[in-house]
Parts: structure tokens; C-alpha cells; sequence
């Protein structure tokens, strides 16, 4: 049994979603309690940048409010580390303004049903009941001693689908097996080729259903607070890669490595950081079968366009030839 199998809680529906700053695809934000709760001894972790051992159930309706609750929990260092953009936090706050560019203008009278609409979606061979996708973040073991096997298992609840990052504190092996609910892996090649070749062999063979490859962030951005404090950030083992350290990520990354991944794995590929409609053309054209607008969530380059101010001349360009994914500044259902 994994080590942090033994600190299991019961988490409700829904129950793991992504702190605010970080990209989210889309999050299910319905009212319902989340048990937040660390353990009070963490091997090499100061517990002044984590949170302190609590047990409380949260009411969770958008991110502003999960913001809230996490100031309260977590110490300052990792709030920071979690909640912030890079640089200046630009592009941070240009994800979220971004969203009041756009109004409902509802058609009335069309015999809608509220209880009864349908929002079910079809994606790369998956039947989902809903277009909410809980996006690639490393390091849930800040966040939860299960780690993403509690995000696992929150997000099958809903039925949604939940793509797993390269950088977890798990190992891919053991989120696959937390649930039985439809998954992808999303991985940043690394230098070694060889080092990366297996990790995709790890993740065909653990059973995801696509790849998501992240060509947006050649390196961490961290914010000017964040470097002030003096990147604070504590520091846990990554569960996918040799002595719990992430290797050095590749940064001339080509067309050609969309379909190195696709011939080693056999897998869909999700181009994710995608901001300019020729590149989502090559990315076809390299074989991708989705693309991902997205900016990091604000923490790559900072001053990158919204991904909401980006995605029409993309959705021009793509013309529904793959599927479309947009994350960055969701705080809440009425966004998109």
C-alpha cells in the first residue's frame, strides 16, 4: 500500500480542484464540501509553507471562494507558490478579466427544461456527461496527503475526466488504479530522449487514454513575490521520476516530437499551449488529434495574450477539424 494510502479521508463529490493561477481546463464547481486536511509530519517539509494539520469541510461554489479558505490553511510561501503567475502576474490577471469581454445574449421561449439539459460531449473516444476537464498541475501532495489519488477519485465522481501531470507526487501507476474514470497523461519531454520514450511507454501501458504534451513552459515562471520570499516553495518527491527529482525538460521541442509520441505510444496527442492559430495548423498537420489554448495558467511567459482573447482566430483556423480545449481564468460556471 502506497505510504499515503494510510492518511486516507473520505472526499466528497467533486472534491479536488485546482487553487486559482494555475490553468484550469474547466472545474466542477458545484456547492459541496471538500475535506482539506495535511499531515502534521511531512519529511523535508518546513510546515510554516504548508498547511498546518486541519480537518474542515468547505463550501465550494467558484475559486474566489476556494482562495478565501486557502489563505486560511495554507502558509503564506505555498499560498504564493500555488495561487500566484509569473513576473508581474500579467497574464494572471488578463486570463481572468478577460472572461467580462463576453456576455450571454440568451434565446427565451425555446422550451428548455433546466433539470434536463444535456451537456454531455464526446472527446477523442470518450463519452463525458460534461465538457469540464480537470487540467495537468503538478504536486498534489502539497495540497493532500493522497496526493492525486484523491484527485482521482473526486473527479470519477463526477464522471469527469482528469489529465494527469508528469510532475505528480504519485506515481502515474497508482493514479490509474485510484479509479476507474477516464484519464490522460500529460507529459514536458525531458533531454534524455530514452528517459522520455519510457515514461510514454509507463503511461500506454497504465492504461491513459490520450497524451498531452505541453510545449508552453520551457522552464518554471515564478512570480516577483514568489522570488522575494525567496522561492519558498517545500520541496516533495516526484513520483514518475528516478530519486524523486524532475530532470531537465527538453526546451527545442519540434513538430517531429508530436510524432515520436504518437509511433511510441499510439495514443491521441494533445498539443496543450497553443496561442497562435499557424501553430495549431502544424500541429495538425504533425499528426495532433487535439489542441489546447492555453497560456500556463499565467505561471510561463508572462505578458502572453488570455486564452479566451486568443481562441477565435484559432477556432477560424482549426474549423473543427480536432477538438478545441481552453483553460486559464475559469473562476466559475458562468465563465465560458
Amino acid at each position: 500500500m502506497p505510504a499515503y494510502e494510510q492518511s486516507a479521508i473520505n472526499l466528497s463529490r467533486r472534491g479536488v480542484l485546482k487553487l486559482a493561477g494555475a490553468g484550469l481546463a474547466a472545474t466542477a464547481l458545484a456547492a459541496s464540501p471538500v475535506a482539506a486536511q495535511t499531515p502534521e509530519d511531512v519529511s523535508n517539509v518546513d510546515l510554516n509553507l504548508v498547511r498546518r494539520g486541519t480537518d474542515k469541510k468547505l463550501d465550494i461554489f467558484n475559486m474566489d471562494r476556494l482562495e478565501e479558505h486557502a489563505k486560511q490553511i495554507y502558509g503564506h510561501g505555498t499560498y504564493v507558490f500555488v495561487a500566484n503567475g509569473s513576473g508581474k502576474q500579467w497574464t494572471l490577471a488578463e486570463n481572468q478579466r478577460s472572461w467580462g469581454d463576453y456576455a450571454f445574449v440568451p434565446q427565451r421561449m425555446r422550451g428548455v427544461v433546466r433539470d434536463k439539459i444535456d451537456l454531455s460531449v464526446d472527446l477523442l473516444g470518450l463519452r463525458l456527461p460534461h465538457p469540464f476537464i480537470i487540467t495537468p498541475f503538478g504536486s498534489h501532495g502539497l495540497h493532500h496527503p493522497l496526493a492525486e489519488v484523491a484527485t482521482a477519485r473526486g473527479i470519477a465522481k463526477s464522471g469527469g475526466l482528469l489529465t494527469v501531470s508528469s510532475s505528480s507526487t504519485a506515481s502515474m501507476e497508482d493514479i490509474a488504479k485510484a479509479s476507474d474514470g477516464p484519464k490522460w497523461f500529460q507529459i514536458y519531454l525531458t533531454t534524455d530522449d530514452g528517459f522520455s520514450r519510457t515514461v510514454l511507454q509507463r503511461a500506454k501501458a497504465a492504461g491513459f487514454k490520450a497524451i498531452v504534451l505541453t510545449v508552453d513552459a520551457i522552464g518554471q515562471g515564478s512570480s516577483d513575490e514568489y522570488m522575494r520570499l525567496g522561492n519558498p516553495r517545500p520541496w516533495l518527491p516526484y513520483g514518475n521520476f528516478p530519486d524523486g527529482k524532475q530532470p531537465a525538460f527538453k526546451t527545442n521541442l519540434s513538430w517531429a516530437d508530436v510524432e515520436m509520441i504518437r509511433n511510441v505510444t499510439g495514443l491521441p496527442v494533445v498539443v496543450k499551449g497553443i496561442t497562435r492559430p499557424e501553430d495549431a495548423r502544424s500541429a495538425i498537420a504533425a499528426g495532433a488529434a487535439g489542441i489546447q489554448v492555453s497560456n500556463h495558467g499565467g505561471r510561463a511567459l508572462d505578458g502572453t495574450a488570455a486564452g479566451i482573447t486568443v481562441l477565435p482566430s484559432i477556432a477560424e483556423e482549426v474549423k473543427g477539424e480536432v477538438p478545441l480545449i481552453l483553460d486559464s481564468g475559469i473562476r466559475r460556471g458562468t465563465d465560458g
